[in-house]
């Protein structure tokens, strides 16, 4: 019986970098595949969600920033607080920054997925 060979860090990452890319592609396939606004706002969600922001694709590039801000506090060196603190940012950017703006682009793109329904022409539409 023979077993696999292990892979070498570098292997193991770019492994990892290619799982990662072709997910991301077949969220742009499945939003472009066609000029409906609802796919678009689909595969948008999936990046980021605020009605579930520990959800998504940034949620997922937050939680490895994070874990792996963690990890290295415990290196002993003084530079390490200073990339703690940027890598701190990098993860609020992420989900923060990034999420907010997409969370705009989302809500403006609602009424054009879901435009309101023309008025019948009856005196109810008038009141309003």
């Amino acid at each position: 019986m023979s077993s696999t060979p292990k892979m070498t860090l570098d292997e193991e990452i770019a492994a990892a970098v290619g799982i990662v890319r072709v997910g991301l592609d077949r969220l742009r396939d499945a939003a472009t595949r066609t000029e409906e606004l609802g796919p678009h706002v689909a595969a948008l969600r999936a990046v980021h969600d605020h009605r579930n922001p520990n959800n998504g694709v940034l949620a997922a590039v937050a939680d490895v920033i994070g874990t792996i801000t963690v990890s290295i506090t415990d290196t002993d060196d003084e530079a390490i607080d200073d990339i703690v603190e940027l890598l701190d940012e990098a993860q609020a950017y992420v989900q923060d920054s990034t999420g907010d703006r997409l969370d705009r682009a989302l809500e403006r793109l609602a009424p054009l997925v879901n435009p309101p329904e023309p008025h019948s022409g009856t005196t109810d539409d008038l009141r309003s």
